[in-house]
């Protein structure tokens, strides 16, 4: 019995079945044997049926099928590593094309993101139209060649890459923005470029051609620690000052001090700065919700931010600063004229977050209702802030002042519990259980629980907390009683575990997937 190709064609099917048919009526007696075998006729159904046998089916239909199923899984399998080759970070299309080579020459799609330029050649020597056909979405050739991370994955294709968008350009593919009919701002292929994995060689090929940089280009490229497309960017600017609204908001959120004084230094104005939704907001009040270094704060004041403007809810960044426990921002503010409007309950936060416990109760001594004075969400905001660094004695401090413990705040509407469980703070996990926190309770947002958080915190290590220990926490929580089901282990996982907390895992019983 022969072995079906892994990439059968139908067609080279039909011409083997018709091929046996003319060798069996020319006289071959191997042909003729192998039709006679399963027909008493040499007629194209009977070889058809022979070649289906010969592959190990009963029928001819079922050979069918079976083909019709594999080209469909085929073309399926090639639509999910371009779609890896450009949005996924694990690493997928690498292990995608490793199992499966022959989608490196499946089709033109497969071929651009590849960076196989003399494929991509062919192809548009054939059908120029290539070149310029949109898929559904509006994406092009030049769009997906621009997204490919393939550069990052295997730097020996970088070269390729760049030559097949320079070959695409060549052949009439538009490197120009244009807005669609209500004017919004579509993904350009330089925004494809700069985004994800920016490809600097690729984003210079595009300037060259007359791409124009927009605000959205800015703050996808300032989101790159090398900050290299993004000084490409500023340099064929021809105004920053009028295009940049939300680049600001990039570095600020990475508390970026680098990507900041680049902006600012071209001429961004944070008195014009947009938040990551594109909606208007203060630059000060943004960088200190942030949590920002004194660095960043400081870059903005210097080019002309208000100290005192007030964020989206009413209160001033001085106040805010105060209430986070950021007392190098608010002398900061103050030098740079702000007033100390921060009230007693403002104070009474910096006291527990600087885990003065003293100072803590002196103001509560002296204010019996400062308790009530605080939103559910400043002490939310204060407990997690506390958990995520780690700060077990402002959490205690809190806890004995009153501050429920399964208190919830942020845009996850999550609790203190899963703060610590994301920063791998142990002590902090194990305080907030002895205090009744729910190690079941799940957030507002990814509907999970705080060991699901443990274990997506391991694999990105958020740097705020000095003593992390993941497996230190997940172990506290798992003997507490939280549950492992829903937890998965997945080489293909957007958000793994660190090889540590996989070993765990595996040691309690779960499984890859």
């Amino acid at each position: 019995m022969t072995a079906l190709p892994a990439q059968p064609h139908l067609d080279h099917l039909r011409r083997e079945a018709r091929d046996l048919l003319r060798a069996a009526r020319a006289g071959d007696t191997t042909a003729t044997t192998r039709i006679l075998a399963v027909s008493d006729r040499l007629t194209l159904a009977a070889a058809q049926l022979a070649i289906a046998r010969d592959y190990g089916f009963a029928s001819w239909a079922k050979l069918k099928t079976e083909v019709q199923a594999r080209v469909d899984d085929m073309a399926k399998l090639a639509d999910e590593f371009c779609e890896a080759s450009i949005r996924d970070w694990t690493g997928r299309a690498e292990r995608m094309l490793a199992a499966r080579p022959e989608l490196a020459g499946y089709n033109l799609a497969t071929a651009v993101v590849l960076g196989d330029v003399e494929k991509v050649r062919n192809a548009i020597a054939a059908e120029p139209e290539l070149a310029t056909r949109p898929d559904p979405r509006g994406w092009t050739a030049l769009h997906a060649v621009c997204a490919s991370r393939w550069h990052q994955l295997d730097p020996a294709r970088a070269d390729g890459l760049l030559a097949v968008a320079r070959l695409l350009l060549d052949a009439g593919a538009d490197p120009i923005s244009h807005p669609d009919a209500a004017g919004r701002s579509q993904w350009t292929p330089l925004r494809c470029a700069v985004a994800g994995v920016p490809n600097p060689a690729i984003t210079q090929l595009l300037l060259d051609h007359g791409a124009v940089p927009e605000d959205s280009d800015l703050y996808l490229a300032g989101f790159a620690d090398d900050h290299q497309c993004l000084r490409m960017l500023l340099d064929r600017s021809a105004d920053v000052r009028a295009i940049a609204r939300m680049a600001l908001a990039a570095p600020i959120s990475a508390n970026d001090a680098d990507g900041v004084r680049l902006l600012l230094e071209a001429g961004a104005d944070p008195g014009q700065y947009h938040d990551d939704n594109g909606q208007p907001c203060p630059a000060i009040s943004t960088a200190v919700q942030s949590d920002c270094a004194a660095e960043i704060v400081e870059l903005l004041l210097a080019h002309g931010a208000d100290p005192a403007l007030p964020g989206p809810d009413g209160r001033s960044p001085l106040a805010l600063a105060t209430g986070m426990g950021r007392m190098d921002l608010a002398a900061l503010l103050r030098q740079h004229g702000a007033t100390d409007d921060a009230s007693d309950a403002d104070v009474f936060l910096s006291a527990c977050l600087s885990a003065d416990r003293a100072s803590a109760e002196r103001l509560l001594a002296s204010q019996r209702d400062l308790l009530n004075q605080l939103t559910s969400e400043q002490q939310a905001a204060a407990m997690i802030r506390a958990a995520e660094t780690g700060n077990t004695e402002a959490i205690r401090i809190m806890l004995d002042a009153g501050f429920p413990v399964g208190v919830r705040g942020g845009e996850q509407r999550s609790t203190a519990l899963h703060a610590a469980a994301f920063a791998g703070s142990a002590d902090i996990t194990r305080l907030l259980i002895d205090r009744g926190a729910d190690v079941g309770a799940r957030d507002g947002e990814w509907d999970d629980t705080p060991l699901g958080w443990s274990v997506v915190g391991s694999g990105f290590s958020p740097a705020d907390n000095p003593s992390a220990d993941w497996p230190a926490t997940i172990g506290v929580l798992i003997n507490a009683g939280a549950s492992l089901d829903g937890i998965t282990l997945s080489p293909d996982d957007p958000k793994p575990p660190s090889p540590a907390v996989a070993d765990l895992l595996r040691l309690h019983g779960v499984r890859e997937s």
